[in-house]
């Protein structure tokens, strides 16, 4: 409101007698070798990693810049299986929301993620700041990104360089 005021904030710790068992790292999943065309209404790309280490999938949170239509999170499981467990249809730069699991989800190492995303890069996109151009990765808003950070917790004494690795995505010329 504009007034000054007077605050005695306080703030309480409560330490552990032993150290956690568990830690939560969030780690990314990134692609940052596409292009996205002048023009082009619905460009597709795709973003792929590796957990090398067992973990507990906590939350998602996709990121995108002013182009993002939709992303998609899948699972793809070493058994074969997989289970998309985000989609969001309608991305909202301004939003930059973190989507919690509603119970962790044990993923076995060896299993991999991967965001599936669309762009608008077209003039028909009201906020696009150059339809014209080219684009690719960035991380000004005028850029483009396919990211991902992901919540996920591991014993304590895992070293978080070795938690996940990234995974070369194909190209369609």
């Amino acid at each position: 409101n504009g007034k000054e005021a007077v605050d005695q904030t306080k703030v309480g710790f409560v330490l552990a007698k032993e150290p956690p068992a568990y830690r939560l790292l969030t780690v990314p999943v990134f692609d940052d070798s596409f292009t996205i065309p002048p023009g082009d209404p619905n460009h597709e790309a795709h973003a792929l990693a590796e957990f090398k280490e067992p973990v507990q999938l906590i939350y998602s949170q996709p990121h995108m810049h002013l182009r993002g239509k939709d992303m998609d999170i899948a699972l793809h499981y070493p058994t074969g299986e997989s289970e998309t467990i985000l989609s969001v249809p309608r991305y909202d730069f301004s939003w930059q929301t973190i989507y919690f699991e509603s119970k962790p989800l044990a993923l076995p190492k060896g299993t991999r993620v991967e965001l599936k995303a669309h762009w608008d890069n077209s003039a028909n996109n009201k906020y696009n700041p150059d339809p014209a151009k080219a684009i690719r990765w960035g991380e000004q808003s005028w850029d483009e990104m396919i990211f991902a950070w992901v919540g996920v917790v591991v014993p304590r004494d895992t070293d978080p360089a070795k938690v996940i690795a990234k995974v070369p995505v194909a190209r369609v010329p």
